[in-house]
């Protein structure tokens, strides 16, 4: 989307480069003040090519999950999530080069386009100017209830639903500044990597089941406790046991979708208390219970 999105066509026309042959759900936009854009669509069906999604040079975007999708998402090459983003999950997108993704699940997913010069404008009445910048996948039930206003636009406002989907647009970008930016700084970059970041993470995939501490992986490079976690925060973007947990759900998912194992040896091999525990920490992430997960998938 290398031009202003000034009508509906440049928006499907975007989509269509970026793989989606479907026709759109709903297509709002530009909006007459904010000059956002508002577009959800839907797909029964997986899509297991790899698409390139265009890059947005003049706009964020803000992608939001209304049902969990099983995707694969790769930025500048590498690998950024794999797995099933869960129901109610969104992520900010900046203005940047293209990224791609595969689709392994049907999906309903909105996007917001929503235009930098905005940003910029919100950002100069503030007394600290903030970068709005890409995020993890994140649950957040304010952010869900201003864009399902906004989904529900016509019911709510009749004839003045642009004008209506303006105000919770800026509403929606107000909220984001306010929780998920930061003041400008340098890019802060890790020690920990190379050699070191592979044994760490070989000695906790081979340890699922028990377990590990701080004070053996950081023995494994040589670090204190405190220098370790901070430099393994740097690398990955999580603490050390958040990982752990998230390589445990992981297995868990691959287990699940191999078959023929109760759920309380899945537990156990992946290191949770008992089945319910694994369910509650699975249900948590995934957005669905391990059982109906692997019924879901024939298993």
């Amino acid at each position: 989307m290398g031009t202003a999105i000034d009508n509906t066509e440049v928006l499907k026309d975007w989509f269509l480069r970026s793989g989606v042959h479907t026709p759109l759900h709903t297509c709002i936009g530009p909006l007459p003040s904010s000059k956002a854009s508002i577009v959800r669509w839907t797909s029964n069906q997986p899509d297991s090519m790899i698409q390139t999604i265009s890059s947005h040079p003049n706009d964020y975007r803000i992608a939001i999950m209304l049902e969990p999708v099983d995707a694969r998402i790769w930025l500048h090459g590498q690998p950024v999530w794999g797995g099933v983003i869960a129901a109610e999950r969104f992520r900010i997108c900046p203005p940047s080069g293209s990224s791609q993704w595969s689709r392994l699940s049907s999906c309903d997913i909105v996007n917001l386009f929503v235009p930098a010069a905005l940003i910029d404008n919100l950002n100069a009445q503030r007394e600290t100017p903030l970068s709005l910048g890409a995020q993890q996948f994140t649950s957040d039930r304010h952010v869900m209830e201003l864009v399902r206003r906004m989904l529900n636009a016509d019911a709510l406002a009749g004839p003045l639903q642009s004008q209506y989907c303006d105000g919770m647009m800026v509403a929606l970008l107000s909220y984001l500044l306010e929780h998920y930016s930061r003041p400008a700084a340098a890019p802060q970059s890790s020690t920990l990597g190379g050699g070191r970041l592979r044994r760490v993470l070989t000695h906790m995939g081979a340890n699922l089941a028990t377990g590990v501490s701080n004070r053996d992986l950081a023995a494994l490079c040589g670090m204190s406790e405190a220098h370790f976690s901070r430099e393994f925060h740097l690398a990955l973007g999580l603490p050390p046991h958040r990982y752990l947990m998230k390589m445990r759900l992981e297995q868990a998912r691959t287990m699940l979708l191999a078959g023929g194992r109760p759920m309380g040896d899945i537990a156990e091999a992946c290191g949770f208390h008992d089945a319910s525990h694994l369910s509650r920490t699975f249900s948590r992430h995934f957005g669905t219970p391990p059982a109906r997960f692997r019924q879901q998938r024939g298993n």
